[in-house]
């Protein structure tokens, strides 16, 4: 008998702790658009503001669901480090990964790649529609791209400034000695290709964690990184791209902290 109580139960608690982080930089982003279509009523007419609008709601809905995605992958490995005094009492040298859990993770995993990249297509379709570009139908990395470079004004130095930023801070080049990536963007495209049109990604072993200095933390790897610190590596350049790109659009400052009436 399936446990729909415990599962719809488990996904409520999944929600309200991705609620936590996610609702305050979701609230700036609609406070800075209507701050913004509020005193620039000369150029946005009602039909634009309202298309403005719906792009960035489901723009955010796709960043809400990338973020459940990655929680789901934070527990799972949070859970199993969280047996590390039955190792150590069981002088146990490694904690391993079950096939169980594996096909667990496997599953956050994948659903973080699809939704990620679902985020950064919307996020780039809605500034084109926000400047707006005249592009229509679907986003690629080059159609957005191209589109920038169509803008006409009074809006060329905001697509030029996103253009940089775009191209530094999303398609850019890093490593992982910086958890406030450049590359996501290019990294988060080849992955979702890779499990949309071949097999699944293939994990190693080779993780180089440990627990308590000596228990091994055997869990699935990409580029000798956790899964579930690798995503948040990417979900660290998503929350980085609308930081650095909200001012631009909304020629107001991004303030950090929680949201607050007033705060701009």
């Amino acid at each position: 008998m399936v446990r729909y109580q415990e599962i719809a139960n488990g996904l409520q608690i999944l929600l309200e702790d991705t609620r936590i982080h996610t609702d305050i930089p979701a609230e700036k982003m609609f406070i800075l658009q209507e701050k913004f279509l509020q005193g620039s009523q000369d150029i946005f007419n009602e039909e634009s503001s309202a298309s403005a609008r719906y792009y960035l709601r489901a723009s955010i809905y796709k960043f809400y669901l990338a973020n459940l995605a990655l929680e789901q992958l934070q527990a799972l490995a949070d859970n199993k480090r969280f047996m590390l005094f039955d190792a150590i009492r069981n002088s146990l040298d490694s904690l391993n990964c079950t096939d169980d859990e594996l096909l667990m993770i496997s599953l956050s995993f994948e659903e973080f790649l699809f939704l990620a990249r679902s985020f950064l297509d919307f996020y780039m379709l809605y500034i084109c529609i926000f400047l707006p570009t005249g592009h229509q139908g679907s986003m690629s990395k080059s159609k957005f791209f191209k589109a920038l470079a169509d803008v006409e004004e009074p809006f060329t130095q905001k697509a030029s400034d996103i253009n940089i930023s775009f191209d530094t801070n999303v398609f850019g080049t890093s490593d992982f000695g910086d958890w406030n990536p450049k590359n996501w963007g290019t990294l988060l495209i080849s992955l979702r290709d890779k499990i949309a049109h071949r097999d699944r990604i293939r994990p190693s072993f080779e993780s180089n964690e440990t627990l308590a200095g000596d228990v091994l933390f055997n869990w699935p790897t990409l580029q000798d990184t956790t899964y579930e610190r690798f995503c948040q590596y990417m979900q660290n350049g998503m929350f980085t791209m609308i930081s650095d790109v909200s001012p631009i659009l909304y020629d107001l400052e991004w303030k950090s902290g929680r949201f607050r009436p007033g705060l701009w």
